[in-house]
């Protein structure tokens, strides 16, 4: 009786460690490796992501670049292109989520801003695309393209 009392306490035991080991390393994938190694990853990844978008499987690329910025979440160039291919899959939601990262990391990056405003009008924001907008052209005001797209206006449909 005692034996049996031991055996499944034992055995309990071991199954909450496991489930609290479990708990404790879930999330864990870059702590497992080296700053190196992580970005040295990011960059695997975000290799198969550009292969992916040349090739027009935009699925394939967005879930490699959001593998790399799993290793480097602050990339600048790979928040870049994973914005530009949410643009290209007609995703313009995801798109402005990630270019707003992106400025917020790259202040005065005019391509940036201007793409963030792309998406928030796919978004049907447009007061915010015209802000964006304005924003690229302070930073640099030699963009003809930008200036139209600031002037044109949105067909209400």
């Amino acid at each position: 009786m005692i034996m049996k009392g031991l055996t499944k306490g034992i055995l309990l035991c071991g199954i909450i460690s496991f489930i609290f080991m479990g708990v404790a390393n879930a999330g864990e994938k870059t702590a497992a490796v080296s700053k190196q190694e992580a970005e040295k990853l990011a960059i695997e990844h975000q290799t198969y992501g550009n292969k992916y978008d040349d090739n027009g499987q935009f699925k394939e690329a967005i879930e490699e670049y959001k593998k790399s910025l799993e290793y480097v979440s602050d990339n600048a160039e790979t928040l870049f292109n994973l914005a530009i291919v949410y643009l290209k899959a007609n995703k313009p939601t995801e798109a402005a989520v990630t270019l707003e990262k992106l400025v917020k990391l790259s202040a005065n990056d005019a391509e940036g801003y201007t793409l963030l405003g792309i998406a928030y009008r796919g978004c049907g924001k447009e007061t915010e695309a015209k802000s964006a907008w304005e924003r690229s052209l302070e930073i640099n005001p030699d963009q003809p393209k930008v200036k139209e797209m600031l002037n044109d206006k949105v067909s209400k449909q």
